[in-house]
This record gives structure tokens, sequence and C-alpha cells, in this order.
């Protein structure tokens, strides 16, 4: 009787998971540092992530720290959708392409697309252990600028797209410690457009120039979750680089849209390790207050080479550095159904002024972020939170002196106008009547 019970419960935990494959195919807008998407639980996001390594009631916490699953009962289910509406615009200074000539100044209103981003959870925890699987975008991006703008020549539409599955085991060593450990697989797509110069012979023709190719990569998450004290745990969790060989074409074309070439195309891409640590604090009986540190390492991306089959490379000079998040948020218990919960952070960008592309106009920001939690009944909770974000201005500047610009030209821009709205709804579900367990129950 035992076994089948448990085959019940495994048949659940992959359907539950299984059911979101096909919606995980949502267009995607990179609002973390680099081309990174932070927007993983709508549970944590309503604080700006503060305590997101740290466990708690949302199942999105493997994400960051595969250990805190170990306190999750039975058989829970969590999806996410999250609606991101970023905006920035850039203003063209000066613009010539490698001849000399006068490419002018028209810019672009908006290069950032809006994407939906749905993320999806299952976990079983039984004695000690726990297990769980994850489907997850970790990155993802799209900048779209029509390829008449004065910087054609350094980037018209460009999308990465990224899926991630992840299995995750915790194992509960003591009352104060939690281990956990994780494996990924990942695929990563990407697409990146730009005029191009045909000819150096007069009269110089130009065309268009789209890069595709796509990588399957393999990596590792591991995590503790220590509780200090009745009511506070403290998490930090490590998730894995994972070095990539895209393959693909790269199509070279007249304006007009007749084919020049097709040309065989490789480029290593390594996605980079990150480390989170958290803190949650349950300072009295409806008060919790939290914390989040998150180091990427973003700096393992200085140049992205694309090799073809025609010989030279293309190369972008990124010289990104590494990228750094701080939040703090606060949650109230307002009802035994209701929790209301606000966060803000602080993201450091691994963009810099000096290396900034219009395929990727980061800068530092500002989030700002409030959420709730309504439980619908003893098994269904909704999560809903909002995010305004604020970004700081910028500028672009690439000359063709630089490494990788010789047919390209120069470029000199200002980022202005940035910021994002983002709004994402969560639905956890526990199928088992056992009552919820987290780190912050009070012994």
């Amino acid at each position: 009787m035992k076994l089948g019970v448990t085959s019940s419960r495994a048949a659940r935990l992959l359907l539950s998971t299984s059911v979101l494959v096909p919606v995980a195919l949502g267009a995607q807008a990179a609002l973390a540092g680099g081309f990174g998407l932070r927007e993983q639980s709508a549970y944590y996001q309503g604080t700006s992530f503060a305590g997101n390594a740290a466990g708690g009631a949302g199942l999105g916490s493997m994400y960051w720290n595969p250990a805190a699953i170990s306190f999750v009962p039975g058989m829970q289910f969590e999806g996410n959708v999250t609606y991101i509406a970023p905006h920035s615009t850039v203003d063209v200074i000066s613009a010539t392409s490698v001849t000399g000539a006068n490419l002018g100044t028209l810019g672009v209103g908006d290069i950032a697309d809006n994407g939906v981003l749905p993320t999806g959870y299952a976990t079983y925890g039984f004695d000690r252990w726990a297990v769980g699987l994850s489907l997850n975008s970790p990155y993802g991006l799209v900048t779209d600028a029509t390829c008449n703008w004065s910087g054609r020549n350094y980037g018209c539409y460009n999308r990465i797209f990224d899926i991630n599955m992840g299995a995750q085991v915790a194992y509960r060593v003591n009352d104060w410690l939690t281990i956990g450990g994780g494996l990924n697989a990942n695929y990563i797509d990407a697409k990146l457009t730009n005029a191009q110069l045909l000819s150096a012979a007069p009269p110089f023709p130009t065309g268009n120039a789209v890069v595709n190719g796509d990588a399957i990569g393999f990596g590792f998450s591991l995590g503790a979750l220590f509780t200090v004290m009745p009511g506070t745990t403290i998490g930090i969790g490590y998730r894995s680089a994972i070095n990539n060989t895209l393959e693909g074409l790269t199509n070279i074309s007249t304006v007009g849209g007749t084919t020049v070439a097709n040309l065989a195309t490789t480029a290593g891409l390594t996605l980079p390790d990150q480390v989170t640590a958290s803190f949650r604090s349950q300072i009295a009986p409806q008060w919790t207050v939290s914390g989040t540190v998150e180091w990427t390492n973003w700096s393992t991306v200085q140049e992205l080479v694309i090799a073809t089959s025609a010989g030279s490379p293309s190369v972008l000079n990124l010289q990104w550095q590494d990228g750094w998040f701080f939040s703090g948020g606060v949650e109230y218990q307002w009802t035994p159904q209701l929790a209301v919960r606000a966060g803000a952070g602080y993201e450091i960008s691994p963009v810099t002024d000096e290396h900034r592309s219009p395929r990727l106009p980061d800068t530092n920001r500002i989030w700002l972020s409030a959420g709730l939690t309504y439980a619908w009944t003893p098994n269904l909770s909704i999560d809903f939170a909002y995010t305004h974000l604020f970004g700081d201005s910028g500028s672009i500047t690439q000359y063709s002196t630089e490494l990788g610009n010789a047919a390209r030209g120069n470029l000199v821009a200002e980022i202005g106008d940035s910021y994002a709205d983002i709004v994402s709804l969560g639905v956890r579900y526990r199928f088992d009547s056992t009552p919820v367990k987290t780190a912050l129950i009070t012994k």
C-alpha cells in the first residue's frame, strides 16, 4: 500500500512539471544584470528578491539554493507567469560608416521589447529528504531597432532565448543545517542582426548580416541552509557556470533581401556562475524581514568571437565586469489568509560606459516591489507582485579603432528614459494535507 502511494505522488510530480513545458517558450526581456533574468518567482519578487535563498513558502527558492526545499513537506507545485515591460531610448549624437560617411542621428524610441516569462517548480519531501524539479529561463534578451537607424552597424534586432531544466535534492543533516545540490540542463538560442559592409571597394555596398546559433550545456547547483535560531535562517547558494559552443549559420544579404552567402558559424559563450546569500528572520509573530546579496561572475564575458567558414571572425568586444545585487524586504501577515510584502534593491550592471553596445544597453538600476499572498484554501495559495525599475542613464561610445569594430564605423549615443514595469502572478498548490513546516516556524 505504501509503495502505491509513493508511486502516485511521483506520477503527480512528473505531471506537474511536464505541463509547464509548452508554456515555457514565451518571449523574454533581460531584467537582471547583463542578459540575466531575475524574475523566477512571484513570491520573492514581492520583496525585490530579498531572502530568496533563505527558504520560505515559495518553492522558487530552490532556483537560488537547492537546500531550501528541505522544509517543504509532501507534494507541492508552483507555477509563475511574469510580464516584463522594459523601456529604454537611444539618442544618437554622431554616427559614421567605416568609409567616413555620415549616418545621421536617427535614434531608437524604445529599443527594449516586452516579454512573458513562465517558471515552474515541483517538490516532494519525506523524512529528512526532499527532491525537486524546476523549469526556468535564467537568461533572455530582446532588443529591437529597425535596420535604418544610425547605429545599425552595431546592431538591429537581437534575441537570446534560454530554458533550463533542473533536478534538485536536499538533506536535513540536523536541526540547524540542511545541504542540497542539483543538476541543470540548459538550452540557449541566439540571433544577432546588424547592417553589413558587403565590399571594401567603391561604391561600398551595404547589406544585412543575421547570425543564428544554439547550444545545449550542463551545470550544477549547491546550497546550504542554516537555522541560526528559532525563526531565523541564513541560506547560501551557488549556480555553476555553463560553457556553450553555439553552432548555426550566418546569412549575409543585400538590402533587398538577396542572399549573398550562408556561412557555417560557431561562437563560444560562457553563462556565468553565481553566488546568492540571503537571510530571513521572523522578528515578531506577524513580521518577517529579509535581505539578499548576490554576485554574478559576468567578468568571464570579455569577448564574443563569432567564427564563420569564411575565415576571419567577427568580434564583439564586451569587457564586462562582475555584477552585484543587493535587496532588503519586509513581510506582514495581515490575516491568517493574507500576507503582504515589500522590498527595495539596487543592481550594479556588468556593462560599462566604455564598452556598452546597443545590442544590450544595460545600466545600473533601482528596484521597488510590492506583493501579496492569499491563501484561497488550505492547499491553494495565490502570489502577486509588482515591481518598478528605475534605470540609470548611460552612454555608448564605439569607435572603428577598437577591437572588432574595423568594419563598423563610429557611434556615439546616449541611453535614457530607462525603466521597467514587471507584473507577476503565481499559484502554489499542496497536494498533501500535511501542515506547512518552513524554516521560519519557531520550535
